[in-house]
């Protein structure tokens, strides 16, 4: 497995470059041309059909793009291809890439828990969850991944992942969202916790929507932890209110 296809080159595309770089030859590719972003990282900016045909294709498009992205490339897939997605959802791409990839190619589901914010003084020692679907090479990926990269690799069914993430990033981000757009002030007089309120403005708030959207939209296990934090607000609420009155 000598060549790379990143198709998808925003942010965690290009964040992913730097760390694949050094291993592997890598081709990327991009529906808006960012070649000159590629020429200035020195990797290899691809059509669609040239960045689809290497050994390895890695999947770095949102979840709502994903469908359309994959009929667009199962014809450009060389057999024996390895296919792998970073999505921050892992049901719903796990079962659109066994719905519409050939069988002559390998899958696997993956979700690393960083980004260019979190992984930006390196990655050694974050997690990293890797969901088994249809390939030979799980075992060979996981090693790299481990023992090249340094990651810490978590092994997960996609429903497992769904649950656990619908807590993890779908309450987290709603409320990195929220506290965003009421732009809550810096101020001299705060305390650690209003600190951590800070940060996490500050590394969520910058989020793309698409990111977003994904996260809260395509999990099918965040609407109900959306619902449950909406009703644990206004109950709370309520009971301040009783007590004043």
């Amino acid at each position: 497995m000598r060549t790379l296809g990143i198709i998808g080159f925003g942010g965690f595309g290009q964040f992913m470059v730097k760390h694949l770089q050094p291993y592997i030859s890598v081709t990327v590719h991009d529906l808006t041309d960012l070649s000159h972003i590629a020429s200035e990282k020195d990797v290899t900016w691809g059509t669609l059909k040239e960045t689809a045909s290497k050994d390895i294709v890695i999947l770095a498009v949102p979840v709502q793009f994903l469908e359309s992205v994959l009929i667009d490339i199962k014809e450009y897939l060389i057999q024996g291809a390895l296919v792998i997605d970073v999505s921050s959802v892992k049901v719903k791409p796990i079962s659109l890439m066994l719905q519409h990839l050939p069988a002559s190619v390998d899958i696997l589901g993956t979700h690393p828990l960083f980004g260019p914010q979190s992984g930006k003084n390196g990655v050694k020692g974050l997690n990293m969850v890797v969901c088994p679907v249809r390939s030979k090479k799980t075992r060979a990926v996981i090693h790299f991944l481990s023992n090249v990269l340094q990651l810490n690799v978590l092994e997960r069914t996609p429903e497992t992942h769904d649950k656990q993430m619908a807590y993890v990033q779908a309450l987290t981000h709603f409320i990195g969202r929220s506290i965003n757009e009421m732009d809550i002030p810096d101020v001299e007089q705060k305390t650690p916790a209003y600190q951590y309120l800070l940060d996490i403005k500050r590394n969520l708030g910058g989020d793309s929507m698409d990111l977003f959207l994904t996260i809260e939209l395509e999990n099918p296990y965040a609407k109900k932890v959306r619902e449950e934090f909406m009703d644990a607000l206004k109950n709370l609420n309520d009971r301040l209110e009783h007590i004043k009155r």
